[in-house]
């Protein structure tokens, strides 16, 4: 479904596509007639150009704008998601397999993807923006490694481009942009071409809020202003309300395997890319993230997460890489079933609390499959639907299919 930051996300789309206009009052009025969990206050606030605001970007919405015109509705804007989602992590491969062999990198995707909050936004939440902006990040970090030896103009055109889409899909992501001035040495001058790229790609964002809020830049909502001072690093690393390393404990180990890598660009890049998201995370209002599975603000970092596990791998027997691969996804599907059905709320459970919800949990394990639709409608007959059932199969299916088709595809040397 739809819900949360997800209305926000999806409401471009039929504000744009089908009334042509940026009128929200429409598609915020369905979320509340749906009863999904909305946030109110933001979806009432009026901006000072007269406008109902919308305080989320226009990429997700605009990625997924080919699926949402062959069928208006938000089962549309959902499969968007998860196809972005599975070519997030067919990228992943792609830019593991340029630093390690591929079937390290195999390892290293699959673990990225079920051992940490990836897949609870790829199957549960896939209206907000994490999925997508896994794919922003990922094309933009293949693109920049693989072709770093050799960029001609174009070639820095388009990153920037690619880095403008980041931050068009996820605001946060706008500055892993800067990664590429890594190549600065070696590029000069043509580094600045970055820039025209990245407007380029943003100047839907530009326009938009120009529109609804009077200004050029992105705006955020009553309260949400970053306080950088104190902030609150340590808690969004180590708390049990979310804490990234409390969590995801197979990020350790991801950054045990970028140490191991012989590839100083690399593992500046990702200490860089961390920090960001740190500093950013730290400094919000609401560093847990809200009603959330883990640190999800963390999962554009996804690409790095995948190569820093897979270069782990290549240093471990492969059967010991396998079994640990599926000993922290065990731990996070627990963890999926310990949120929706025994913490269930947005709280600190402490750490003896986290550690008993997740024996709790193992009885509702079987719950996690009822929630999808396609077991629904063809397995437990809420409703009986099998033709729904089958055609979103089908699509499921396809969008699999697309992402392994990007991951194995060959390319022409050069």
């Amino acid at each position: 479904m739809v819900e949360g930051d997800g209305v926000s996300y999806y409401a471009w789309q039929p504000t744009l596509l089908t009334e042509h206009s940026l009128d929200f009052s429409d598609a915020y009025r369905a979320a509340f007639a749906a009863h999904v969990t909305v946030n109110a206050e933001q979806l009432t606030t009026q901006t000072a150009t007269g406008h109902l605001a919308n305080f989320f970007p226009i990429g997700p919405a605009l990625l997924a704008a080919p699926a949402y015109l062959l069928h208006p509705s938000d089962t549309a804007f959902v499969l968007g998601s998860l196809l972005f989602g599975l070519l997030g992590l067919a990228l992943a491969y792609r830019l593991g397999s340029l630093l390690v062999d591929r079937r390290f990198a195999l390892i290293g995707s699959l673990a990225a993807a079920l051992a940490t909050p990836f897949v609870y936004y790829l199957l549960y939440e896939p209206s907000y923006s994490h999925t997508f902006s896994a794919f922003g990040v990922g094309l933009f970090l293949w693109a920049w490694w693989r072709g770093r030896e050799d960029r001609g103009i174009a070639g820095w055109l388009v990153l920037g481009l690619l880095g403008g889409l980041m931050a068009l899909v996820r605001f946060q992501d706008g500055p892993l942009l800067a990664i590429a001035l890594l190549d600065w040495p070696r590029a000069r001058w043509r580094v600045l071409l970055l820039v025209p790229g990245a407007l380029l790609a943003f100047a839907p964002q530009l326009l938009a809020d120009l529109y609804l809020f009077g200004t050029w830049l992105p705006q955020r909502p009553a309260g949400q202003d970053l306080q950088p001072l104190p902030g609150h690093y340590l808690e969004v690393l180590f708390s049990t309300w979310h804490g990234l390393l409390t969590w995801s404990p197979i990020v350790l180990l991801a950054a045990a395997g970028i140490a191991l890598l012989r590839r100083p660009a690399f593992q500046v890049a990702a200490a860089y890319a961390f920090l960001v998201e740190l500093a950013l995370n730290g400094a919000a209002p609401d560093w847990w993230g809200g009603y959330a599975f883990g640190a999800r603000r963390f999962l554009d970092l996804t690409p790095f997460i995948a190569v820093g596990l897979a270069a782990l791998a290549q240093r471990l027997p492969t059967a010991v890489a396998w079994v640990s691969t599926a000993v922290f996804a065990a731990w996070n599907v627990l963890l999926v079933a310990n949120l929706t059905y025994v913490i269930r709320a947005d709280r600190d459970p402490g750490l003896p609390g986290l550690l008993a919800g997740q024996l709790t949990a193992v009885a509702h394990l079987p719950n996690l499959l009822a929630q999808g639709v396609v077991v629904r409608d063809l397995l437990l007959w809420r409703p009986f639907a099998p033709a729904e059932g089958l055609v979103l199969a089908l699509l499921e299916g396809l969008c699999l299919v697309a992402a392994v088709t990007l991951a194995r595809i060959r390319w022409r040397a050069g």
